[in-house]
Parts: structure tokens; C-alpha cells; sequence
């Protein structure tokens, strides 16, 4: 039965689902320099951030600011279009932004870097609350966080949320081995169960949205795989996020195999990006190619699914794309990244249609 309450919701993210560019238009600014590609820009939807942000910040960070800044007002738009009953599961789905940040924040404390250069490039607003956003932290807060002098401080500035008691377990792990991965994979954890805790509570359970989570957190464990069989290393149980659809003892085993063995055990076909990280070890070839797998298999089947927490879903994700499809580009312009990396990281093209 269609729930009566998306349908005003509907049309409003159907008409605001315009302003998103096209495959073509970005493949157009590929082929510019970087002062065309902000000219570019401001004849779209980007003119209102590329205005207002242009005064506070200089390139390189100007454009980095401006499309994630675009990012969250269409995140914005569409938290604004979720009716009450999907509003906890999307505002859970929305704090992968807090994950984000606060990856980006640990980070840089290890790596030293300063306080500008980390703040510029948090998914977070000048000025507007994140809560917006994800319901937890707020701008002033990032800020808080970000100006803390070591890895002890942020931790300890976190654990006012939940997500500072979890990386208190792991806080002199990191500081003795210099290495944060215990805390990005905790911090995952904690994403991934309070995101499938909201959607058991969400109304209208929808099967093609639980399937959707599966997969994606089955790609997030198909990458741990990879990782260890490339660098020759096994993984163990407690190194699997739960509630994906690959058996732990599957992927546990699966970490001692080939990549060859591994491409024909899992349920994505991402052959040409294992050959391509065989000629040229960059292991972003995989993580682009099993996203692309993922959102070819779901989004038009959310785009379909009008009357559902799906399509709104699907409004994010095609913002999350855009943005990782503009900052392609400039890698490419900008830092001179070059087209056969820029070209195997692409996604926008694949899942048109």
C-alpha cells in the first residue's frame, strides 16, 4: 500500500532532481581549465556556493568547499522532503557525514596537519548547524574539534556522543602503533548498526532498501578482503562488519586467496578494475567498481519506486556521486592526476540512464 505521505514529498524531489548534471556536462568540464570549470559551474545550480563561498576561501580548497558544500544542501532537501515515519532511518543513514568528518579529523591530528587545512575540507557548512544534517554534531562543534592540539583531545571532545566512547577502546592502540584503522573500522561498526537498528524501526520496511544495505556493507567487507590479500595478510572474524549478506567464515577465508579467486567468489563483477590494479596498484580501481556495481543494481529500482523511503534515498546517493564525480575532475585539472586513474574512478557514466 503507498503511503499517502511521500506523495507531496515526491514531487518536490522530483523537481529539485533537475538540477543535478548531467554525464555529459561533466565529461564537457574534463576538458576545461580550472577557471572554466567555476564559470561553468555558476551558470548551474553551484552558482549559490560558488557566490557565497568565493570571498572565504582560495583555490584549490575553494573547490572543494563549494561541492561539498553544494552536497549538503541537496542533503538538506531532502531530509526536508522525508515524512515522519522514514525521518529516523534517513537522518541514521545521514551520519556517515559525521563518520566522515570525524575520520578526516583524526587523521589529520596523526598527520600534523593544521587546523585550515582539515577544516576546509569537513562535510559541514560555514556556519549552519550539521544536526541539520545528521542530528548529532554541529559546525562549532567540528571547529571545537578540529582546534584540539592531539588525538587524545578529539576523542575526549567526542565522547559527549556515542561516538567517543567507542573510540576510547582503541585511543592507545592508535597512539602506539601510529596506525587508526582499529577506530575507522569501529567507527563503521557503529554507523552500520545504528543505521539497521532505524530501519527495523522504519514504518514500511522496503526489501530492496535492506538488500541495498546488505550489499553495501558487503562491499566494505569484500574491500578488508582485498586489502589483506594484497598485502598478504588474514583477517579475522572480528574484522567483519555484521549484518551483510557474505558469511564472516566466507569472507574470513576468502582473505588468504588470490585477487583472481576473490573476483570469482563475490557477488559483483569487477574484473576489468582487479586487472587494472594488477598493472597499477591503486586500490581506489576496486572500491569505484564495486560502488558502481551497487548503484547500477539499486537506483534505478529506487528512481521506480516513487511512493518510498527508496527514491529518496536514491536523491542522496545521486548527490554523493556528483560530488565524487566533480572532485574527479579536478583531480585530473587541477593536481594533474592522470586520465587512465581519473577514467577508472568514474561512475556517473556507467548507472545513467
Amino acid at each position: 500500500m503507498t503511503d499517502s505521505t511521500y506523495i507531496g514529498k515526491y514531487g518536490q524531489l522530483k523537481v529539485l532532481s533537475r538540477d543535478f548534471l548531467s554525464n555529459d556536462f561533466i565529461e564537457q568540464l574534463s576538458l576545461k581549465n580550472s577557471s572554466e570549470i567555476f564559470n561553468s559551474l555558476s551558470s548551474t545550480s553551484y552558482k549559490a556556493e560558488i557566490d557565497s563561498l568565493s570571498g572565504l576561501y582560495k583555490l584549490p580548497d575553494l573547490f572543494e568547499v563549494v561541492i561539498n558544500a553544494h552536497a549538503m544542501r541537496m542533503m538538506r532537501y531532502a531530509l526536508s522532503a522525508v515524512p515522519p515515519s522514514a525521518k529516523d532511518f534517513i537522518v541514521a543513514y545521514l551520519s556517515k557525514f559525521d563518520i566522515e568528518n570525524i575520520k578526516l579529523v583524526l587523521s589529520s591530528k596523526m598527520l600534523g596537519y593544521d587546523v585550515e587545512h582539515t577544516e576546509n575540507f569537513l562535510m559541514v557548512q560555514r556556519n549552519i548547524p550539521a544536526g541539520i544534517i545528521s542530528g548529532i554534531i554541529k559546525s562549532d562543534e567540528y571547529k571545537d574539534m578540529v582546534s584540539q592540539k592531539d588525538l587524545d583531545s578529539v576523542v575526549k571532545s567526542l565522547t559527549r556522543y556515542g561516538y567517543g566512547v567507542i573510540l576510547l577502546k582503541y585511543l592507545e592502540d592508535a597512539k602506539k602503533s601510529g596506525n587508526l584503522s582499529n577506530m575507522i573500522f569501529a567507527l563503521d561498526v557503529y554507523y552500520y548498526d545504528k543505521l539497521f537498528e532505524a530501519y527495523r524501526f522504519h514504518d514500511a520496511q522496503e526489501g530492496n532498501v535492506r538488500e541495498f544495505l546488505q550489499d553495501t556493507i558487503d562491499i566494505k567487507n569484500i574491500m578488508s578482503v582485498i586489502k589483506a590479500a594484497a598485502f598478504s595478510y588474514k583477517i579475522g572474524k572480528e574484522e567483519i562488519i555484521p549484518n551483510g549478506k557474505i558469511t564472516e567464515s566466507v569472507l574470513v577465508d576468502l582473505s588468504t586467496k588470490s585477487l583472481d579467486a576473490i573476483k570469482e567468489r563475490i557477488p559483483f563483477k569487477i574484473d576489468y578494475a582487479i586487472d587494472a590494479y594488477k598493472k597499477e596498484p591503486h586500490i581506489s580501481y576496486i572500491d569505484v567498481a564495486l560502488k558502481r556495481e551497487l548503484y547500477k543494481k539499486y537506483l534505478g529500482v529506487f528512481r521506480r519506486s516513487s511512493f518510498s523511503v527508496g527514491f529518496i534515498l536514491e536523491f542522496m546517493i545521486r548527490s554523493e556521486i556528483e560530488r565524487d564525480e566533480l572532485r574527479n575532475v579536478w583531480l585530473n585539472t587541477y593536481y594533474g592526476v592522470r586520465k587512465e586513474i581519473t577514467e577508472g574512478m568514474k561512475v556517473l557514466k556507467h548507472i545513467s540512464g
